[in-house]
């Protein structure tokens, strides 16, 4: 728009793709309404449910990534940016998922 000013971050999106897959999964999804459910979780993983998914979700320690599997959808797993990109966004952009952690950063935390 013209003669109004942008947010100094506008276009500059300075997380890599490396930084979000070693944010807190598991805090993200608790922060958008996933339900954990820890009579089916481990110490290997952590089980929720969300919308019309069942999520295994576990945590790396040699590599400090992330990743699930929709137990509802064969073929869905990944990490946190595929989940992003199929279930939120519901877009394989990685622009998109850049800008989409860098606004939400607080539901990591």
């Amino acid at each position: 728009m013209r003669g109004e000013s942008l947010p100094s971050n506008q276009g500059n999106y300075t997380i890599s793709l490396e930084e979000i897959k070693r944010l807190n999964f598991f805090a993200y999804l608790e922060a958008i309404g996933a339900s954990l459910v820890k009579k089916k979780s481990s110490k290997y993983g952590r089980y929720y449910k969300w919308e019309n998914c069942r999520l295994w979700v576990r945590y790396d320690y040699k590599t400090g990534i992330y990743f699930y599997c929709n137990l509802s959808l064969a073929g869905d797993a990944g990490t946190i940016i595929d989940f992003i990109q199929n279930h939120i966004l519901q877009e394989r952009n990685l622009g998109k998922v850049r800008r989409y952690v860098s606004e939400h950063l607080h539901l990591f935390a």
